[in-house]
C-alpha cells in the first residue's frame, strides 16, 4: 500500500512540477520547460559551485536520450533561460548572472567537445576533464568585477557625503577597533599639548607653496629625464619647423625680423603656454592625494604646476637667447623686461585656461581629450607662424580676434627694435586675460566641492 502511495505522491509532485513549469515557461515544450524551471535555483547558488550547473546540464541531456544538434541547443537555451529568470526573481547582482552565463557557455563547449570525441556524456559520474581549469579564470574575473563594483559604490558614497557636507565613515573590522582606539587616544594627547588651531594655519602661505613646489619639482624630476630634456627640445623642433617654412621659399627676414629669432619667440612661448594648460588641468586629477591636506585645493595644486613650468621656460628662454646671441644664431633683445612681461602674461593666460579646463574635467572627465584639439585650433590664429601685418587688410580680422595673437605680436614688437606692431592691442589682450581669470575663479569655486581626494 505504501508503494502505491509513494507512486501516487511522486506522480502528483511530477504533475505539480510540470504545471509550474508550463506556467513559467508556457511557450516551451513540457520537457524543456521542466529543464528551465529546474535551472532557476542555480542563479542563487554559490559562485564557485559549478557542479550544480553541470549536474543540471547532464540531467537535461539524459532526459532526451536521442538528440540532434538542434535538440541539444534547445536544452542549453532552456538552461540559460531558467537561470536568467531565477536571477531576476531572486534579485541577484548582474555580475553573478554574467558568471553563470559564462560558466554555461564553457560547459557547453566542453560537453560538445567530448561528444565529438565519442565520450558518453550521459554516463553516471561524467565530468569534463578540463572543467576545473576552465572555471578558475571565470571565478577570478567575477571577484574582480565585484571588487570594482564595491569601489564604485564607495566612490559614489564618498562623493555624496562631500556634496552633503557630511563626514564619510568607513566600517572597521572588529580586529581593527582596538588599534583605532589607541590611535584616537594618541591623537587626543597630541592635540592636548598644542594650542588652538588658528584659521591662518589652513590658508596657503609662502611656506605651504614652497613645500608644494618642492614636492612637484621632485615629481617632475622623477618622471623622466627625457621629459626634462623635452623642455629644450620641444621649442627647438617647432622653431626649426617654422624656420624651414620660410627658408624653403627664400625668406630670411620677416618685417625686419630674422626668421630664426621670430620662430624662437613664437615656438617657445606657445609651447610654454600649452604645457601650462595641460599640466594645470591634469593636476586636478593627477595629484588628488594632496587634497587630503587641509591647505591644498585642486586649484592650488594646478597653479603650482603652472608656476613650475613658467619658471622652467624662463630658463629655456634664457638658455636659447644667451646661447643663440653668443653664436650669432639669434638676435639679442633690445629690452629684457618688456618681453619677460609679455611671456609672464601668456603664462597667466595659460594658467587661467588650465584651471577652466580642469574645472570642466571635474564634472566631465572626457573633456580633457578635446583639450589638444582646442589648443591646436588656437595655435593657428595666435601669430605663432606669422603676424597679422603679413596678411592683406581684409584678412587681418581673421587673426586679430584671438587675444593671444595680440600678445605674441606685442612680444615680438618689444623684443625687436626694428618691428612695431600696428595691429596688436595690448588692452584687448588684458581685457580677455581678466575675463579668463574671472571665469577660472568662478568655475573652480563652483566645482571645488566635487574635487575628490584619492
Amino acid at each position: 500500500m505504501s508503494s502505491n502511495e509513494d507512486r501516487i505522491a511522486r506522480w502528483r509532485a511530477r504533475r505539480e512540477a510540470e504545471a509550474a513549469a508550463r506556467e513559467a515557461h508556457g511557450d516551451l515544450p513540457t520537457s524543456l520547460a521542466l529543464i528551465a524551471s529546474g535551472a532557476e535555483t542555480l542563479a542563487t547558488a554559490a559562485p564557485e559551485d559549478a557542479g550544480a550547473l553541470l549536474a543540471a546540464l547532464v540531467t537535461g541531456l539524459r532526459a532526451l536520450p536521442s538528440q540532434t544538434n538542434a535538440d541539444r541547443r534547445a536544452i542549453y537555451d532552456a538552461l540559460a533561460r531558467g537561470m536568467e529568470r531565477g536571477g531576476e526573481a531572486a534579485g541577484s547582482n548582474p555580475e553573478l548572472a554574467e558568471l553563470r552565463r559564462r560558466q554555461l557557455r564553457v560547459m557547453v563547449r566542453l560537453v560538445e567537445s567530448d561528444l565529438r570525441d565519442g565520450i558518453d556524456v550521459r554516463a553516471e559520474g561524467y565530468r569534463p576533464a578540463a572543467i576545473e581549469e576552465a572555471m578558475v579564470p571565470l571565478t577570478a574575473s567575477y571577484q574582480r568585477l565585484l571588487q570594482r563594483r564595491e569601489a564604485l559604490e564607495t566612490q559614489a558614497a564618498r562623493r555624496q557625503a562631500v556634496l552633503a557636507d557630511e563626514a564619510y565613515s568607513v566600517a572597521l573590522a572588529p580586529e581593527d577597533e582596538a588599534d583605532m582606539a589607541l590611535l584616537r587616544g594618541a591623537l587626543d594627547r597630541i592635540d592636548a599639548t598644542r594650542g588652538p588651531r588658528r584659521h591662518d594655519d589652513e590658508r596657503v602661505g609662502p611656506r605651504t607653496m614652497a613645500a608644494l613646489l618642492r614636492y612637484e619639482l621632485r615629481l617632475l624630476a622623477g618622471e623622466s629625464r627625457i621629459a626634462l630634456a623635452w623642455t629644450l627640445l620641444g621649442p627647438a623642433v617647432l622653431l626649426t619647423l617654422i624656420s624651414l617654412l620660410y627658408l624653403v621659399v627664400g625668406t630670411h627676414h620677416i618685417l625686419d625680423m630674422d626668421v630664426q629669432t621670430f620662430a624662437m619667440l613664437g615656438a617657445t612661448t606657445w609651447i610654454m603656454f600649452r604645457q601650462i594648460i595641460f599640466r594645470t588641468s591634469t593636476a586636478f586629477y593627477a595629484h588628488r592625494a594632496l587634497l587630503n591636506l587641509r591647505p591644498f585645493t585642486a586649484t592650488t595644486i594646478g597653479l603650482g604646476q603652472a608656476l613650475i613650468y613658467f619658471l622652467s621656460y624662463l630658463g629655456v628662454f634664457a638658455v636659447l637667447i644667451t646661447g643663440g646671441a653668443l653664436t650669432g644664431f639669434f638676435t639679442p633683445p633690445v629690452h629684457w623686461l618688456q618681453p619677460a612681461g609679455w611671456i609672464a602674461a601668456m603664462a597667466a593666460a595659460g594658467a587661467a585656461m588650465g584651471v577652466i579646463f580642469g574645472s570642466i574635467a571635474v564634472i566631465w572627465p572626457y573633456f580633457l581629450r578635446f583639450a589638444p584639439i582646442i589648443e591646436r585650433a588656437l595655435q593657428l590664429f595666435s601669430s605663432v607662424f606669422f603676424v597679422s601685418e603679413q596678411l592683406p587688410d581684409q584678412y587681418r580680422p581673421w587673426l586679430l580676434w584671438c587675444p593671444f595673437a595680440h600678445a605674441l605680436q606685442k612680444l615680438r614688437s618689444s623684443y625687436f627694435d626694428s618691428y612695431v606692431s600696428l595691429d596688436a592691442n595690448g588692452e584687448y589682450f588684458f581685457v580677455w586675460l581678466g575675463v579668463l581669470v574671472l571665469v577660472a575663479a568662478v568655475m573652480q569655486r563652483a566645482v571645488r566641492h566635487r574635487s575628490q581626494p584619492m
